[in-house]
């Protein structure tokens, strides 16, 4: 046998070998390679897992995040105009944007333009910063910007783009559906922008009147500043608790260094009695310690400061401190 032929044999032994004993296993080891295979379908990474395809069920809960938000929008009637001797304190209805919306055609593109509107509906930013998209959708339910059913269906929708993003192949139904409902998703979210602060003014206010239990809430008052020619402030809630009295204020576009707001509620607050607690209620990072002197001016009762974000359950006791506070500074003064 000569050279060459030996070098050849050599050369397809191998080959033939592994091919034999690939077979073998693949023959004596069927079902666990099986399985092996099916869990290889689905893909795991830090926080869950994606399945490499869309369910095509999916094409429902498109539908499902359209038909949440246009029902149940829920937009504020607008606030009449305040009268000429009377300050005006209610979070305004904005004008609709002129910008034609950008016409989606992937769960990528709705995925990308929903997390951008849902970034801007949450300004000012939570106190922790803009985190998450999902994180972002919680902050919005708490603000009541979103209501639980609506927060839930766009977490699904996230949840779904985020599969396909993982390379989970898109069914032509779920494609479909977004092609057919996505610009509409992004629409009403925009439509939302317009009226987020007052929508979280209203649920804060409408949280008071269910937690202020034995207490008189009266919405929308106008207070007169004895002995001033200064306009009546309107506020958006006087509680009365017994002989107390605290006017609760949220300002939903308050925040630090916005000299414009600040400056806005500084003139609020002098047209009230100085001698009337104030809560003001607030969104994002608490106001630096001279921007809320510079607020309270020479408002002699206790004014105090809640941030909606991280202490929403603690409205009714900072109210019942606060009015304990003025009894406690008008006993000493008398």
């Amino acid at each position: 046998m000569n050279e060459s032929l030996v070098l050849l044999i050599g050369d397809l032994a191998w080959p033939v070998t592994v091919l034999l004993i690939t077979s073998i296993v693949l023959i004596s080891q069927r079902e666990p390679v099986g399985r092996l295979i099916d869990r290889m379908r689905t893909v795991s990474f830090p926080g869950g897992q994606a399945q490499l395809a869309v369910p095509e069920e999916r094409a429902g809960l498109i539908s499902e995040v359209l038909g949440s938000l246009s029902d149940r929008l829920g937009l504020p009637s607008a606030t009449p105009l305040p009268a000429g001797n009377q300050i005006q304190n209610r979070e305004p209805v904005l004008a609709p944007s002129s910008q034609p919306m950008m016409q989606v055609k992937t769960l990528a593109e709705l995925r990308a333009g929903a997390a951008n509107i849902l970034t801007e509906l949450a300004f000012p930013p939570p106190p922790a910063g803009i985190g998450t998209v999902s994180a972002t959708i919680d902050v919005l339910r708490t603000r009541g910007v979103l209501d639980t059913e609506q927060a839930a269906s766009l977490n699904r929708m996230i949840e779904v783009a985020d599969e396909a993003a993982s390379g989970a192949l898109v069914p032509p139904r779920v494609q479909a559906a977004v092609q057919n409902s996505g610009t509409a998703i992004l629409d009403q979210l925009e439509l939302l922008r317009t009226v987020a602060g007052r929508k979280c003014e209203e649920y804060i206010l409408d949280t008071l009147r269910q937690r202020a239990q034995g207490w008189i809430v009266d919405f929308d008052r106008a207070i007169p500043r004895d002995g001033s020619a200064m306009p009546r402030a309107q506020v958006d809630a006087l509680v009365t608790a017994g002989e107390s009295s605290i006017v609760v204020e949220v300002r939903a576009r308050l925040r630090p260094f916005a000299v414009g707001q600040i400056e806005t509620a500084r003139d609020w607050l002098a047209a009230l009695p100085t001698d009337l607690p104030v809560l003001i209620v607030m969104l994002g990072e608490r106001l630096p310690e001279r921007e809320q002197v510079r607020i309270i001016g020479d408002h002699q009762a206790p004014v105090g400061f809640l941030l909606w974000d991280i202490e929403p359950d603690m409205l009714i006791a900072r109210l019942h401190e606060l009015m304990t506070g003025a009894r406690i500074s008008q006993a000493l003064e008398s």
